[in-house]
């Protein structure tokens, strides 16, 4: 608990959440090829830069990068509360998971020239990398983390007074009568 506090400290002045130890910036690794992804239908060029993306850890992506604390969100991270680091963790790697398997199939579908085919699977990929990313976003900056579910069932809970309303989003709500 003391590393935490001191690491509280000292992130107070730098690009780094001190509730949670993280940095947003991170997730330049993950904005940068999902707009690649939305642009391949009318720039297919753009697989070349998407077929050099690979997954990269949080501390090597700091290591590779130009942000001003890199050395501070390094250290940082590994003080992060497993309340968030553990969400932020599965997170990234859903993020992983699906932006590899999605180049596999741009991959394939470049190769046969099915452009119908490549517009349908960024069309079904995007508003999931959305999510996951808003998700990610929401994680670092200590907002706090529910599932669709979880807010749904408190919903319907007896305890009324449970329902402070924050975790009701649109999406939620959507999802209540969807």
């Amino acid at each position: 608990m003391t590393d935490f506090l001191n690491y509280q400290s000292k992130v107070k002045n730098e690009n780094i959440n001190s509730q949670t130890l993280l940095a947003t910036d991170y997730m330049n690794h993950f904005n940068e090829v999902h707009m690649l992804m939305d642009m391949l239908p009318s720039m297919p060029d753009c697989i070349e830069d998407i077929r050099e993306w690979a997954p990269k850890t949080y501390q090597d992506h700091f290591k590779d990068s130009v942000f001003t604390a890199k050395e501070l969100a390094i250290n940082a991270y590994k003080h992060s509360p497993d309340e968030h680091r553990l969400p932020f963790e599965e997170t990234v790697a859903q993020m992983d998971d699906l932006i590899l398997q999605t180049i596999v199939q741009l991959e394939e579908q470049i190769t046969r020239n099915d452009m119908g085919e490549l517009q349908r699977t960024i069309k079904g990929y995007t508003p999931k990398m959305v999510s996951l990313i808003e998700q990610c976003g929401a994680i670092i900056n200590g907002e706090k983390h529910m599932t669709h579910q979880d807010s749904i069932d408190l919903y319907f809970d007896d305890d009324e007074e449970k329902l402070d309303g924050e975790d009701l989003d649109q999406s939620t709500i959507d999802d209540l009568f969807g």
